[in-house]
């Protein structure tokens, strides 16, 4: 076993304790009809979602030949759109859907948003979507750092 799949197992352990413990929060939040919170008190399930699928598409990206150095590099630290653009293409590729909520979830990730400044940031609204979509997201990024005996 290399470095990089060592590290890929660690990153997806992680990946799948945050997830954990977003479902633990998303059963005490408030939501309305189509599951969108109702409280600014759903902002740690986001941030805990956001990471989950940060480390699960980085181990994606490790078991496919991305080293540490590459995902310690400024372009992919803390970038949920770059590391999902390289995720992989053939089995198991990321749904528009999957695109699409990574995309919404980015930007307050990237700049660390849900960590310190999601209640204050100006024109800025906090992205919060249905956690039901949320979870569909964190099962298709889970599939990506599957083993696989193909290689891929």
């Amino acid at each position: 076993m290399s470095d990089s799949l060592y590290l890929a197992s660690i990153y997806r352990v992680h990946g799948v304790t945050f997830w954990e413990s977003a479902k633990t929060l998303s059963e005490k939040i408030e939501v309305d009809g189509v599951g969108i919170p109702t409280r600014v008190t759903a902002i740690p399930f986001y941030f805990l979602a956001s990471h989950a699928a940060e480390l699960l598409l980085k181990s994606a990206l490790l078991k496919r030949g991305f080293s540490e150095r590459d995902l310690k590099q400024f372009n992919y630290r803390h970038s949920l759109e770059r590391a999902t653009r390289r995720a992989p293409r053939k089995r198991g590729s990321v749904t528009p859907a999957t695109t699409a909520m990574v995309s919404g979830l980015h930007d307050q990730h990237s700049t660390h948003a849900l960590r310190y400044t999601a209640l204050v940031d100006d024109g800025q609204p906090t992205f919060m979507p249905p956690m039901g979509l949320v979870f569909a997201m964190l099962e298709e990024l889970l599939m990506l750092t599957r083993i696989s005996t193909q290689g891929v």
